[in-house]
């Protein structure tokens, strides 16, 4: 389009006034549309001096007064299309529609509103009081053959020249008009594509060509009929030979034809330019939106069917545009909600701390969506309460400082979703009437909480809140939704991990205490549990000390010594033995003290079999005495029944 419109700087330095200086500038090239009309009366014509030179001072006066009022009738009809044109020059273009639709309105219809106005004042300014003067001071023919007198016809030649003149003058100022506000019609094209159809106000094709036809046809009927006038009356009063003057009447047609045809093939070319540059302007723009840039726009050239046609292209073309990028922004908003989601996901298994987790989890609706405000709410044991765990920005501080907690049966969007066990969905924060009003959130739109559930039990609730109104479609709430299910789940495993951890705790803690009571009892049966080998060491030998550990309890240790600095992978060799040595020991322990066991219940048995074989009182305190004596090794063994304090104890 650059190189289309060379006139492009001058537009923007003269805004609303380059529309007077095209129009001033046609007028001028128009000019050279009236020669041919000049001829024509110069060829038909004989003018006195005196008239001549009348004709050289009237004519051009009322040329230019007839341009003048052109000029002034082009700065009223275009007030609004010359005001928006300034502010485009000066970077303000901020009208509303009405502007717009009158600018556009104005620059459509301007042509053929100019040309209607130029026909007319051409015809009442220049035309008419030309015929008049030139009527006024006609000749008188007279003729031998005829007594009567014939009045001069200079009058009509003047009529019919000045018509020709007028017709292909304005015909030709409205073609060059049409071409040089092209680049006006492109500035105040209306963005709105319903603006752009119904303020469009040209002329259409099927009247176009046919005024411009007739037109044409007018023209050549005007230029050619006064020659053959003008000889007929030579030949009926003027001339003797007819030869010369059916020899000049050839001249003549023959000139004034060609010069009819060359007027038809400069209009025919100026229209034709009018269909196809909007043509070609069409296919270039099919060339680069089939290589798929949707945002390439056909320039609207003409103000006819073409215009028409150009607008409801660029209309489907922006339509197509609209479809493309909406479904491009719903792909890009379901894969950010996916990824969200995901992440959600990789968080939750990833941490099994909940206020890890929680405080990883609310930060991420801030980040991935963009949301004004998110909060998780957890019920108290008491399920009364719904304590406020984890909050995004300052205001989430505060009350988390504060301790905030809502009530579950209370009037909140949080305490609902809990209690109905349904999400509670405000898309107009203002409208709902169990939403809590919390003075830190004061640009809340928005807001939605949905409950934590895991089986049959809700943990708390979600809540989210947006600075946009009905800012949750059913896509984001169904990612929310998926989003609570996630972090429920986590927080239960969390929960349950939590729990698992501290049963491990505690039996790791009876484990130790178990193992330390078992080998306490082993150290105090045998006053010293130790074995070496090798010579006694100097003071130089390097040392290795690894100590034997079961449990996290330490059994006792291996020390190696040598005269050289032992190596990391002595000391994993070592270690490895060391490890193997508790489990060995441990193993070791547990046999003996099985064995232990064995040998005292064997004991206590056969014990217990001699006691039940006495069937007398003498003979079960006898078998007593005698077994643990002999089973214990004691030096000396009683057994004594105390009747007498029975007996007092039962009084």
């Amino acid at each position: 389009m650059t190189n289309r419109f060379s006139s492009s700087q001058l537009l923007s330095r003269t805004g609303g006034w380059y529309l007077l200086i095209v129009i001033a500038i046609a007028q001028v090239i128009a000019l050279v549309g009236a020669i041919p009309g000049f001829l024509s009366i110069q060829v038909n014509t004989e003018f006195s001096e005196q008239q001549v030179k009348a004709f050289s001072i009237v004519v051009p006066l009322l040329v230019i007064l007839s341009n003048l009022i052109l000029l002034g009738f082009s700065w009223q009809v275009t007030r609004s299309a010359r005001k928006r044109l300034n502010a485009w020059a000066n970077d303000l273009d901020k009208t509303n529609r009405d502007e717009e639709f009158r600018a556009w309105q104005e620059i459509t219809s301007f042509t053929w509103r100019y040309g209607i106005a130029a026909l007319v004042v051409f015809l009442a300014a220049v035309l008419l009081p030309v015929f008049f003067i030139s009527f006024s001071e006609g000749e008188v023919i007279s003729s031998a053959f005829q007594p009567t007198a014939l009045n001069s016809p200079e009058p009509i030649y003047v009529l019919l020249g000045g018509s020709v003149s007028l017709l292909v003058s304005v015909i030709l100022s409205i073609l060059i008009i049409e071409r040089l506000t092209l680049p006006l019609r492109l500035i105040l094209l209306p963005k709105d594509f319903e603006t752009q159809l119904q303020g469009r106000s040209g002329t259409l094709l099927n009247r176009k060509f046919p005024i411009l036809t007739l037109a044409l046809i007018t023209v050549a009927v005007l230029l050619i009929a006064p020659i053959g006038y003008q000889y007929t009356v030579r030949v009926l009063y003027a001339e003797i030979s007819s030869l010369d003057v059916f020899r000049g009447l050839q001249v003549q047609s023959v000139f004034f034809s060609v010069l009819a045809l060359v007027l038809g093939a400069g209009f025919s070319y100026f229209v034709s330019r009018a269909v196809s540059d909007p043509i070609n302007d069409l296919i270039n723009t099919f060339d680069k939106i089939e290589q798929g840039d949707l945002s390439e726009r056909a320039p609207v050239s003409a103000t006819d069917e073409l215009g028409i046609v150009t607008m409801h292209f660029n209309r489907m073309v922006s339509r197509l545009e609209s479809l493309q990028g909406s479904l491009e922004q719903q792909v890009f908003e379901r894969t950010k909600q996916l990824t969200a989601t995901n992440e959600v996901g990789r968080v939750a298994a990833s941490s099994l701390d909940p206020e890890k987790l929680l405080v990883r989890v609310i930060n991420l609706l801030p980040e991935q969506f963009g949301y004004y405000y998110a909060a998780i709410y957890l019920v108290d044991p008491s399920g009364k309460w719904a304590e406020l765990k984890e909050a995004t920005g300052e205001a989430g501080r505060v009350l988390r400082q504060n301790r905030h907690r809502l009530e579950v049966a209370g009037k909140s969007m949080v305490g609902t979703a809990i209690r109905e066990r349904s999400p509670r969905i405000a898309q107009i924060a203002s409208e709902e009437k169990q939403r809590f009003e919390n003075p830190l959130l004061p640009y809340t739109r928005s807001e939605i909480a949905l409950p934590l559930i895991v089986g049959e039990r809700v943990l708390g609730a979600l809540n989210v809140q947006s600075m946009k109104e009905a800012d949750f479609g059913p896509q984001v709430i169904e990612t929310m939704k998926n989003m609570a299910g996630q972090v429920a789940i986590a927080l239960e495993n969390a929960r349950l991990f939590q729990e698992a951890q501290q049963v491990i705790k505690e039996l790791r803690a009876v484990q130790q205490q178990y193992l330390l009571a078992g080998w306490s009892g082993l150290v105090e049966q045998k006053e010293r549990m130790e074995y070496s080998i090798g010579d006694e060491s100097d003071e130089d030998s390097k040392k290795l000390e690894v100590p034997i550990s079961l449990r996290d309890h330490i059994l006792g240790q291996i020390m190696l010594e040598g005269k050289e600095e032992w190596t990391s992978e002595q000391q994993s060799l070592v270690d490895a033995v060391a490890t193997q040595a508790a489990i060995a020991l441990e193993n070791a322990r547990l046999v003996s003290q099985s064995r232990q066991i064995a040998v005292r219940e064997r004991m206590l048995a056969d014990i217990n079999s001699k006691i039940w074989s006495s069937a007398t009182i003498d003979g079960v305190l006898q078998t007593v005495v005698k077994e643990l004596g002999k089973r214990l090794d004691a030096s000396q063994a009683t057994i004594e029944l105390n009747l007498e304090n029975s007996t007092s104890g039962e009084a």
